[in-house]
C-alpha cells in the first residue's frame, strides 16, 4: 500500500532502512536504533523516527514501550520497491550520480547549476549533494560551490585502484589484531545467498551495490584498524560512482560469480584459514580487474 502524504525525506530514509536490513541481513527481533541509524546515514533523528513509523505502518518493524523498534519481519522485494517508490531526492542523487560518473558535470559546480541543470529546488540539490559530501564523494566549496571527489574515470586511475585494493584489503587480513566475528559472517553470507537466489539479471542495482560494499568493508573491520576501514570504504565509495553508470552492463552471471567468491572467501575464514582466504580475495580482486579491463 502507497501512503501518499509521506514527505520525500520519510520515503528515502525508510528506503534507505530497507536496503540496510537486507544488505546486513538484520535478524528478526534485533533492535533498530534511530540513533545508530541517524550516525550511519548522516541525518539527524527526526527523519529517522519517521521513517521507522512508516515502516512500522507497514508492519517491517513493531514499536515495543521501553524497548522501542524491533524488526517484525525480514524485507521482500515489495519493501524495496513497490511500496516505496523513489522519492524526489532519490531520483535527484541518482540523476547526479550516473551524470558524474559518466564524466558531464564538472569537478567544480554551483548549487545554481545544477538547480537549473536537473529542475530541482537549490534545497533539494543541497540535501542531495550532503549526501554525497557524506559518502564522501563531494565537498562544500566557498560559497556556493561543491566540490566532487576525483573518480575513476581512466583506465589508468581504475588500475591504480584495483592494485591500491590488493594491498589495502589483502593486508588487512594479515594484521595480528584480525578476528572474525562469527554473526556478522552469517549475516554476510546470508546476504550472498539472497542475491544468488534471485534470478541473473534481476538484482537490484543498489542491493548489490549495498551487499558488495558491506562484504569488503566488514572483512576490513576485522582488523580492528580504523583508518584501513577507512581507505576500504572510500574505495567503494569512489567505485560506485564509476560502476553506477556502468551497471547495466554488468551481467547477472558475473555478479552470480563475485558472490560466489565472496562465500568462498567466507567459508574459508570461517574455518580458520586466514591464509587460504586472503589467497582467494587476491584473486577475486584480481579477476575483478581483468573483466573490468576487457569491458573497456
Amino acid at each position: 500500500m502507497t501512503i501518499p502524504t509521506n514527505s520525500n525525506l520519510q520515503i528515502e530514509m525508510a528506503r534507505q532502512v530497507v536496503s540496510l536490513a537486507t544488505a546486513e541481513n538484520w535478524p528478526v527481533g534485533s533492535r533498530v536504533s534511530d540513533f545508530a541509524l541517524a550516525k550511519q546515514l548522516g541525518v539527524s533523528r527526526s527523519p529517522i523516527r519517521a521513517a521507522l513509523a512508516l515502516l512500522t505502518e507497514r508492519g517491517l518493524l513493531e514499536h515495543e514501550p521501553g524497548r522501542g523498534y524491533l524488526l517484525a519481519r525480514l524485507p521482500n522485494e515489495a519493501d524495496e520497491q513497490d511500496n516505496l517508490a523513489p522519492s524526489e531526492m532519490e531520483v535527484l542523487y541518482r540523476r547526479i550520480m550516473s551524470d558524474r560518473a559518466a564524466g558531464s558535470i564538472a569537478d567544480e559546480v554551483s548549487e545554481a547549476e545544477l538547480t537549473e541543470r536537473y529542475g530541482f529546488s537549490r534545497g533539494a540539490v543541497r540535501k542531495v549533494l550532503m549526501r554525497f559530501a557524506t559518502e564522501g564523494l563531494a565537498r562544500r566549496l566557498q560559497g556556493h560551490g561543491w566540490g566532487f571527489a576525483e573518480s575513476l574515470t581512466s583506465e589508468e586511475v581504475v588500475a591504480e585502484s584495483y592494485q591500491f585494493r590488493l594491498i589495502v584489503e589483502c593486508g588487512a587480513l594479515r594484521q595480528p589484531s584480525f578476528r572474525v566475528d562469527s554473526q556478522e559472517l552469517a549475516n554476510l553470507r546470508a546476504a550472498q545467498e539472497t542475491i544468488l537466489a534471485a534470478a541473473e539479471g534481476n538484482v537490484r542495482r543498489d542491493h548489490w551495490f549495498r551487499v558488495n560494499a558491506q562484504f569488503h568493508e566488514t572483512l576490513a573491520s576485522w582488523s580492528h584498524n580504523r583508518f584501513l576501514v577507512q581507505v576500504v570504504r572510500q574505495q567503494n565509495n569512489l567505485r560506485r560512482m564509476t560502476e553506477y553508470a556502468d551497471f547495466d552492463k554488468l551481467s547477472g552471471a558475473r555478479i552470480h560469480n563475485a558472490c560466489k567468491e565472496h562465500i568462498a572467501i567466507l567459508d574459508a575464514l570461517g574455518d580458520g584459514d586466514v591464509e587460504f582466504a586472503e589467497a582467494l580475495l587476491r584473486r577475486h580482486i584480481e579477476r575483478a580487474s581483468r573483466e573490468l579491463d576487457d569491458s573497456l
